[in-house]
């Protein structure tokens, strides 16, 4: 009789790659079939390919890790990849308040910023977070804030009597305060390290010097005859986009060169009256993501000028706000029931949806590998997937 070779005697690199052919999930089963089997597991090789492939939690972009909180290893990306997918999350409320507000957040890894009606906040974020005692405060008493953008803790903000305030996030001084820089809120704002863009409910996009004072005039201005509601420089800070409401038979979507302010790309698309862009993220250098008013997530390439991905929100919402990992993942906020959904660039449904079960929209949202926040009109809300044991909210096939 010839000798019979077991799977558990078989060499550990003829295992590996054996295992490099099977689901995460069953990897996690055969962990717990002998010593060898989990040992083996343990180590990283076994998850690398899978973990590039995660959705949420590949930390493949250097954008994205740098306000992720805390970086999975990898063995522990699928678990984490698999709660966001399946609505397995624990939920907690912050900032609640009984005025209705548009606020507007941004993440760091180690801040949440939160900003509505004249106050801007800056919380520390810790494993059992608890936004009440901020690191950063201004409360500005006589505007609200339209939009606020933080880059290296400068925090830049546009307010509705049309001026622009700045302030260093770590002293919380104020850099300056522009006033009248625009005839009307200042819907849109960003920073790179030469200019400061600013785009308003007056029409115009300007670009400014990084010190600005009520006699500063803009290095250029550009009138869109349309109101400005997003506006967001690319990575390499060479070009910028700008996003208006699509009205007045305006295209609703642009590119301009930062130094002239010339446009330098148009996009072939047929537009919609009224599907005005509300919020924009560059992806890479090459491709843009926008969402807003014809209630779809679009990616464009910006060589092309044509949009190359399309994803219509399952409710036929408009889509508010948008956050990425710059890969695979995308999360929207919409119009109804405290909406979030999460998209996968590499399948055309949604992946799954977070629900509230509240009238209000969300009007901010972004996520890290473990955690989604989102600004709703009356409070802030947490879900946290890195835990275990949590009940599962399935709305996957809910539409």
């Amino acid at each position: 009789m010839t000798d019979v070779l077991h799977l558990d005697e078989l060499p550990s690199d003829v295992l590996i790659i054996i295992f490099d052919f099977c689901h995460a999930f069953d990897l996690v089963r055969l962990s717990e079939v002998c010593t060898r089997f989990h040992d083996i597991l343990r180590s990283d090789v076994c998850w690398i390919k899978k973990s590039k492939r995660a959705l949420v939690t590949n930390q493949s972009s250097k954008r994205f890790r740098e306000r992720c909180y805390t970086l999975l290893p990898l063995r522990n990306k699928w678990h984490v990849s698999q709660n966001w997918k399946d609505g397995r999350y624990a939920k907690r409320t912050y900032l609640t308040q009984k005025a209705k507000l548009m606020p507007w957040l941004q993440l760091t890894a180690n801040t949440l910023w939160w900003g509505a009606g004249t106050q801007i906040f800056g919380f520390r974020r810790y494993a059992r977070f608890n936004p009440v005692d901020p690191i950063f405060k201004i409360d500005t008493h006589n505007s609200d804030v339209c939009r606020f953008v933080v880059r290296d803790w400068i925090v830049l903000a546009g307010f509705r009597d049309g001026s622009i305030r700045c302030w260093d996030g770590i002293t919380n001084k104020e850099i300056f305060n522009a006033q009248d820089t625009h005839a009307s809120d200042v819907d849109a704002v960003d920073l790179t390290s030469d200019v400061i863009i600013t785009g308003s409910r007056d029409r115009t996009v300007k670009i400014w010097p990084t010190r600005i004072n009520d006699n500063s005039s803009p290095l250029a201005a550009i009138n869109l005859l349309d109101r400005i509601w997003s506006i967001a420089a690319d990575p390499t800070g060479h070009t910028f986009c700008a996003g208006s409401a699509g009205n007045n038979n305006v295209a609703p979507l642009h590119i301009f060169d930062v130094e002239c302010g010339g446009e330098v790309n148009v996009f072939r698309q047929r537009w919609r009256k009224g599907a005005g862009i509300l919020d924009i993220i560059w992806n890479d250098p090459q491709t843009l993501l926008t969402c807003g008013y014809d209630t779809c997530i679009r990616k464009w390439d910006i060589r092309s000028g044509t949009c190359v991905g399309a994803w219509a929100d399952p409710t036929d919402a408009t889509v508010y706000c948008l956050s990425t990992d710059y890969r695979y993942t995308m999360v929207s906020g919409t119009q109804f029931n405290g909406e979030a959904v999460l998209w996968d660039q590499r399948k055309f449904k949604y992946i799954q949806m977070y629900q509230h079960r509240c009238s209000s929209p969300v009007y901010s949202i972004s996520f890290d590998n473990c955690y989604l926040y989102g600004a709703m009109d009356q409070c802030l809300f947490q879900l946290k997937f890195s835990g275990y044991g949590y009940e599962e909210k399935n709305y996957r096939n809910l539409f």
